[in-house]
């Protein structure tokens, strides 16, 4: 077996990305605990293939037990939509930039939660045997050589631990959030542009969105799943897209980034604003005022994007 070398181009990562649910070779889907091999060819090429491709594989960056991800993708042709008030366009005009908020400044109590508090014993308890399992049977070649009593401490130190990362997420994990539908959404509008104030919505797809900010693999962009936290749980790779069902009038799909080392409220990632604007609408609620004032402005900034009324404005005939 080829030993692993651990060399990660940014293509092999954007494959990995990309290519996630099947072997990029030969297209077969993969399936829970199937070995994926991600790595290069003998020419250079990249691939992220299963044990059915794994001969051509030249190089092996790693290998590892296949998992579904935490979040699905759309589709690449996905409208998305990121509503939003003047001050805010504006800024992203100026700056050249998509804002990413950090997670625990979104507004949302549940951001980022595991579970309900009336269910945390159950998790608890799930983690401590885990955590006993494998302090006494560690891997080949450790000896811990734990005592019971050790065992139980150490157990419940790492459970502590553990809960303490969580809480740390939620001041490094970093979201934008956009809203996927074929159409506009009035309850949208009205809650981030509400009558008489001067607002906007971006309408872009999944690729043009990935494309403005150079298709970088390290941004995690999916679908948010809605779920009764009463009898559910989110992993803890999923937390940050999970949440609460009283919120799935959202449609969310949402950008997710970990800068290293950050912990500003917010971090801003250049974006190409010409491959993010595929149109510009504006609010049905807005003030007669303000349509020639965002022309200028998009000009001013060069922002070469078409703009249009809210479809919301058209009237019906009896």
């Amino acid at each position: 077996m080829q030993t692993m070398t651990h060399r990660f181009t940014a293509e092999l990562r954007r494959l990995e990305r990309d290519s996630h649910e099947k072997c990029s070779s030969c297209g077969r889907p993969f399936r829970h605990a199937d070995t994926a091999h991600a790595g290069y060819s003998s020419d250079g090429g990249v691939l992220f293939v299963g044990d059915c491709c794994k001969s051509q594989v030249a190089e092996t960056a790693v290998r590892y037990y296949w998992m579904e991800r935490a979040y699905a993708t759309p589709e690449a042709n996905a409208t998305l939509w990121r509503y939003m008030d003047f001050a805010k366009f504006a800024a992203l005009l100026k700056d050249r930039s998509i804002y990413f908020a950090r997670a625990d400044q979104l507004g949302d109590p549940w951001e980022g939660a595991k579970g309900a508090i009336p269910n945390k014993p159950r998790w608890d308890q799930h983690y401590l045997r885990f955590f006993r399992e494998s302090l006494r049977n560690p891997p080949p070649g450790v000896d811990f050589n734990l005592s019971d009593k050790e065992v139980e401490k150490e157990a419940n130190r790492l459970l502590s631990e553990f809960a303490s990362a969580g809480e740390r997420d939620l001041r490094r994990t970093y979201v934008s959030c956009w809203h996927e539908n074929e159409f506009e959404s009035e309850a949208l509008w009205r809650l981030y542009c509400p009558p008489q104030s001067p607002g906007i919505a971006i309408q872009t797809t999944l690729s043009a969105l990935n494309a403005s900010m150079g298709n970088d693999p390290s941004i995690q962009i999916g679908r948010v799943r809605y779920v009764d936290f009463r009898s559910h749980f989110a992993g803890i790779n999923e937390a940050f897209f999970r949440k609460r069902q009283s919120l799935s009038h959202e449609r969310e799909v949402r950008a997710v980034i970990r800068p290293n080392g950050e912990t500003s409220l917010g971090v801003l990632r250049p974006a190409v604003l010409p491959a993010l604007l595929k149109a510009i609408v504006i609010s049905p609620f807005a003030p007669s005022w303000f349509e020639p004032l965002l022309r200028e402005v998009m000009t001013r900034f060069g922002a070469d994007a078409p703009t249009k009324p809210s479809d919301l404005l058209l009237q019906p005939f009896f």
